[in-house]
């Protein structure tokens, strides 16, 4: 007989099944499964939407707004300056002072945000001591997934365990209650990462990585092919050109090319007294009106260039010894939750966007190639782009979308950079302290803690602060909660429940902790983390109800195992956001992952029990 329990499993599976999906967006499943509940009168309209009301997905809005101030402010930066300082040239402190800060970071802000401040600071540290990227981002992004569950609000599993505990009636978790286990667990995988993991991550020196410690142009431009697509040409003196605009000539459309930079003399009265006249270096927008002489570096390929020159008369400069402005080149890497994924160049308008133009790319796994403007842009994928400093530098403090790489743009002129990270600093701190000891309910520091971000221009714009929300993990959660429901209405988690028992209750408590422990793990490998604490944080409590033991080890151990997922590049958005910048392949995370995965799994099973008696 189908019964409504058969009915909310068949929902689950399809559910999971498209969350393995990678072109299915998550929170538009979860959106759909809710849907699905609801039109087959599983859960009723106000089970159907508590899920929005519910404190924490009021929480994890409000902490990606607290972390956006962090950012904006220029406080996690100035840890990033910190790592720099703190290195001098030594591999070892290098990797275990980027473990910890990385680590303590994500212990109260967004470990995604985190690895997209530091993951530049990384690069260019490897490049200075010669050492391979690859050898310390996967410890990178493994480290904010430790550091993540060090505290209540460093991930959004934790705060979901909490809110379970109080809502059955065994009271919240309080803000340091996962430090103990966590700290251990951390220790163990920063010993693991250094004396194994570096090793199975040990690659070999690209030819031209490390040659330098400054940024090298003419690296990225090798790399990424596009010498043979740079071409210089001259205008002539009574040339039709003269007087008009670039956007006037319709250049992409007409010849698919690019005008990148324009070079003409310095007609200052300094140069004609010295008799020295200097070159200007002007990186062109549509608005630049062409002059006679001006020299310009066009990006396009042969037969473009000389359609251009035969139809337009300018003449072609074959030896010249004009290269691109490095200051005007960066590598840009797209981050896992990027709104530019799965899209063309064309449609998100990138150009008149960001100011800058799209030189090459690098798709997952595959050579560098030319772009053309309907090529989609794909997870994984590294981009090369050139354009003025400050349009890259305001690209750069674009955390959502993209992470710029490498880059040698000068840095913004913020004045009261100190004192708004002093601020924000304050607000941080006030915000723990006033969790730590209770004085008002977390999900009200929070919010106070996010509105005087706001309000003290940490958040530089109020639309900021919603931008900096990632609805994604909001709407996943809220739409998921509703999912937990249905199976307890129906007698789902009763069911798993007793198959627990069933099968690891006659061993004892901890061998149920074990499963529940790798049941989490395995599924948290491929389908979100906060789907899968939602879903198996009922299951956790009604089986410690059922075995008369404290259900804090069973939520907590969930809890734990949800974060720590090493095994795959998907598990986590900090583990695909250094893929590329890496140049890892999925059996890298394998190799290194799976050992820590069950490292860490004993330590949590040996500790738990010790720490949260049952």
């Amino acid at each position: 007989m189908f019964t409504d329990m058969h009915l909310v499993f068949l929902i689950l599976v399809v559910t999971t099944i498209c969350f393995l999906v990678p072109r299915f967006r998550a929170d538009l499943v979860a959106v759909h499964a809710l849907l699905a509940l609801l039109l087959t009168g599983l859960i009723t309209v106000p089970e159907a939407f508590a899920g929005f009301a519910n404190s924490v997905v009021i929480m994890v809005a409000a902490l990606f707004i607290v972390g956006e101030g962090v950012f904006q402010s220029g406080l996690a930066q100035k840890a990033g300056d910190l790592l720099v300082k703190s290195t001098k040239n030594s591999e070892w402190k290098l990797t275990i002072f980027m473990l910890l800060l990385v680590a303590v970071l994500s212990g109260f802000i967004s470990n995604t945000g985190t690895v997209a401040i530091l993951l530049p600071v990384v690069v260019s540290l490897s490049r200075q001591m010669q050492l391979h990227p690859g050898k310390l981002l996967i410890p990178l992004a493994f480290a904010s997934s430790m550091g993540g569950a060090l505290t209540l609000i460093g991930t959004a599993p934790n705060l979901i365990a909490s809110q379970s505990l109080a809502d059955a009636g065994y009271g919240a978790l309080s803000f340091f209650s996962f430090t103990p286990v966590g700290l251990t667990m951390l220790f163990t995988g920063i010993l693991y990462l250094w004396f194994v993991g570096r090793r199975l991550l040990d690659k070999p020196i690209e030819d031209r990585t490390g040659n330098s410690t400054k940024f090298d142009a003419a690296e990225l431009i090798e790399q990424y092919g596009v010498s043979d697509f740079i071409h210089t040409v001259k205008v002539p003196v009574n040339s039709e050109l003269i007087g008009r605009t670039i956007k006037q000539l319709h250049l992409p459309a007409t010849y698919n090319i690019t005008v990148l930079e324009a070079i003409k003399k310095d007609r200052k009265p300094l140069s004609k007294i010295t008799g020295r006249p200097k070159s200007i270096r002007i990186t062109v927008d549509p608005s630049y009106i062409i002059e006679s002489g001006d020299i310009f570096l066009i990006y396009a390929d042969e037969d473009a260039i000389e359609k251009l020159a035969a139809d337009t008369g300018l003449i072609r400069q074959k030896d010249s010894l004009y290269q691109l402005e490095e200051a005007h080149l960066a590598e840009v890497i797209l981050t896992p939750r990027s709104r530019l994924l799965n899209q063309s160049i064309k449609q998100v308008k990138f150009r008149a966007k960001y100011g800058l133009s799209v030189l090459a790319m690098k798709h997952q796994f595959s050579e560098a190639k030319r772009f053309t403007k309907d090529e989609i842009l794909l997870y994984g994928d590294s981009i090369l782009v050139h354009g003025k400093w400050k349009d890259i530098n305001l690209l750069s403090a674009e955390k959502n979308d993209t992470v710029v790489l490498k880059s040698a743009a000068e840095e913004t002129d913020l004045a009261n950079q100190t004192q708004k990270s002093m601020v924000a600093g304050l607000i941080l701190l006030g915000m723990l302290i006033t969790m730590v000891f209770e004085w008002v309910p977390a999900v009200v520091a929070i919010v106070i803690a996010a509105v005087l971000m706001v309000l003290t221009g940490c958040v530089r714009q109020t639309d900021q602060a919603y931008q900096s929300i990632n609805w994604q993990t909001v709407i996943l959660i809220a739409c998921m909660l509703p999912m937990a429901t249905a199976l307890e209405n129906t007698g789902g988690v009763t069911f798993m429940s007793e198959g627990l028992i069933n099968s690891l209750g006659a061993i004892g408590p901890l061998a149920v902790l074990a499963g529940l422990y790798g049941i989490t793990s395995l599924f948290s490998q491929f389908i979100s983390n906060t789907a899968t604490a939602v879903l198996l944080f009922p299951v956790a409590i009604l089986t410690a109800e059922q075995m008369a033991v404290s259900p804090i080890p069973m939520v907590m151990a969930v809890a734990f195992s949800s974060s720590m997922a090493f095994a795959t590049p998907v598990a986590t958005p900090p583990n695909a956001m250094v893929m590329a910048a890496g140049k890892y392949t999925f059996l890298d995370f394998v190799r290194v992952g799976v050992p820590l995965q069950l490292l860490i799994a004993v330590v949590a099973i040996v500790l738990l029990p010790l720490f949260f008696p049952f």
